[in-house]
């Protein structure tokens, strides 16, 4: 089996949030589209992360060796020319949502910093602001 059966890049046309999965276009092969994929995460059980690509969003797939039946998952999505990193500074981690809420945390200097352009509400027993 040739790796480009197994490995494909395409754009996501369609999220179906309520099973953390996508429908897939690939470009190279005549813009046909995927069945559901499931999305990968992070962890599911006790510890859980959930995170799905928009409509538009380059992704990585990886299908299944058993041929045709086209199922696979969604490894991941990557940046571009076109789309570009929120940063260029690798010492940073960021979180951004729409430019609604953006999150930073620079390892170099330690600093976290947060943009929220709603409400934050922080519940907790005890809550230590330093």
């Amino acid at each position: 089996m040739k790796i480009e059966s197994l490995i494909r890049y395409g754009v996501v046309s369609a999220v179906y949030p309520e099973r953390a999965t996508a429908r897939v276009v690939y470009a190279d092969r005549q813009d046909m589209v995927s069945a559901e994929l499931p999305v990968l995460q992070g962890a599911c059980l006790q510890r859980r992360f959930y995170s799905l690509p928009k409509v538009g969003d380059n992704v990585v797939c990886l299908m299944a060796p058993n041929g045709e039946d086209g199922s696979g998952f969604i490894l991941g999505s990557f940046y571009s020319d076109e789309k570009k990193p929120p940063t260029t500074d690798g010492n940073k981690l960021m979180l951004n949502i729409s430019d609604k809420l953006i999150v930073e945390f620079d390892e170099s200097t330690s600093e976290l910093k947060i943009d929220c352009k709603g409400r934050i509400r922080i519940n907790g027993r005890q809550v230590f602001i330093n």
